[in-house]
């Protein structure tokens, strides 16, 4: 992701601690309280961009912080009391920021006690009590908020708000998420609708339908230049063509056409329903060539109309920097306890394994039966550390099912269509019982690393039902 988050960032203490002698405003405590405070927003800003207006001691200060913070147009807050605190200074800033997320961190400024504690150590780490303090009253009250816990000097804790807060990003950008469905929901794969009205009020998300005319059109108007010159980009790239040129020239032109209406509409996430006869008779063919274009653009692809896939990989692809792959478990391989993964239709071979080629092969679905045989992108996925997300919508809002697994390296494992060879970690008996038992669909994005935990945290920010 190029863009930061913007954050509010609230460091309270106590105004009594000064107003009963404990702390002189010129005093040791001060300094190195805010010496504490100077440390934060410093390793705040190395992944996102605080709004702060200094350490809070006042219901005045705090009011006036959360005004600033609210004309900021951020994306969430970060509440850590630094000292004990008054309920009144963190209530009035809240007064102005209620609608915001919250990450309630409880602060220490050292991960160790000296062997005997001075007065004044003990209320500069005086912050947890502060911390359970506001519990009670932010979830009596209805706030909505997450808890961090750990010392200044641990990078775990920054981890945790850089992953919360990156949360927050998505969140917001979810309200300006648009869903281009090619050309309708998928009658024969029901379990791929969503409530498009729900989908709005939950998420902000938009579905604008696609007319496959207007494909047509566009991929007939391609200049010629333009298809040599992916033609020769094709070449460059060391991919294998196996396909004759005039099938690979009708597969560059839906190629571009895409990229050309996807742009042009703004859209994030394309719920192709590839198969649908309307799309074939009209095509000729199912546009299945990776265009780059559209990886550079940061929109992903489903297939089968698979609404909530889409976005689920448009989600991990903002929260990972990474591109999922859409696939579903072709079989299973009982004595490795692993699945063949892949799927037919568009794929972006930004994923593929570096040690095996890059092809363009016919469609082994349709190559019989459409005018075209097809241009394919046709590859295996990398080796390594995976994780499998199922994401369907479950009548009120989206679920994802999450599992963690190994893309096995070697050579290509079956013909036709890319797919990875994927190990489990959970036993595959377990994993086909859970998932069935939790009503899911077939389809899986596939994002690379072990991110379970962090998936687990992303999914309470974004209000989607987790389960494992």
């Amino acid at each position: 992701m190029t863009t930061k988050t913007k954050i509010g960032v609230l460091l309270v203490t106590s105004g009594w601690f000064r107003d009963v002698g404990l702390q002189s405003a010129d005093g040791k405590t001060t300094d190195q309280v805010n010496d504490f405070a100077e440390q934060i927003i410093r390793k705040l800003k190395a992944f996102l961009e605080p709004v702060f207006s200094g350490v809070l001691y006042s219901v005045e200060e705090a009011r006036e912080a959360g005004r600033r913070i609210k004309s900021s147009a951020v994306d969430g807050l970060l509440l850590s009391p630094l000292m004990w605190c008054e309920d009144q200074i963190v209530r009035a800033a809240l007064e102005e920021l209620a609608d915001l997320p919250i990450i309630l961190w409880t602060f220490s400024p050292t991960s160790t006690l000296p062997e005997y504690v001075p007065f004044q150590t003990m209320l500069q780490g005086s912050g947890a009590v502060c911390t359970l303090q506001l519990s009670g009253m932010l979830r009596r009250e209805g706030f909505r908020y997450q808890s961090t816990a750990g010392p200044l000097e641990d990078p775990r804790v920054f981890q945790e708000i850089e992953q919360r807060t990156r949360a927050m990003l998505i969140a917001r950008k979810l309200k300006e998420t648009r869903v281009g469905v090619l050309p309708f929901p998928c009658a024969q794969m029901s379990t791929t609708y969503v409530d498009e009205f729900k989908l709005r009020v939950v998420y902000g998300i938009e579905l604008r339908y696609l007319e496959i005319e207007r494909f047509r059109r566009t991929a007939r108007d391609i200049p010629e230049e333009a298809v040599r010159t992916f033609r020769q980009e094709i070449e460059q790239e060391g991919i294998e063509v196996e396909v004759d040129e005039t099938d690979l020239a009708e597969g560059i032109k839906y190629a571009l056409a895409m990229e050309k209406i996807l742009i042009e509409e703004e859209i994030d996430v394309l719920a192709m329903n590839d198969i649908t006869e309307e799309m074939h008779t009209s095509f000729g063919m199912r546009p299945s060539l990776t265009n780059p274009g559209l990886s550079r653009a940061g929109i992903v692809v489903a297939m089968e109309a698979d609404i909530a896939t889409g976005i689920a990989m448009s989600i991990l692809q903002q929260f990972t920097g990474l591109a999922p792959m859409y696939t579903e478990p072709f079989s299973i391989d009982y004595e490795q306890n692993a699945l063949l993964l892949g799927h037919a239709g568009y794929l972006d071979s930004i994923n593929r394994d570096p040690a095996l080629p890059v092809k363009i092969v016919s469609d082994a679905e349709y190559e019989n039966s459409d005018r075209f045989s097809g241009a394919v992108t046709y590859f295996k996925y990398k080796p390594g550390p995976v994780t499998l997300i199922n994401s369907v919508w479950d009548g009120e809002r989206i679920k994802w099912m999450v599992a963690e697994g190994d893309s096995m390296a070697g050579p290509f494992k079956m013909e036709g269509n890319s797919h990875l060879f994927c190990r489990l970690k959970a036993d595959v008996r377990q994993f086909f019982q859970t998932a069935v038992e939790n009503g899911v669909s077939q389809h899986w994005a596939v994002v690379s690393g072990h991110l379970l935990p962090d998936l687990e945290r992303l999914c309470t920010n974004l209000n989607i039902r987790f389960h494992s």
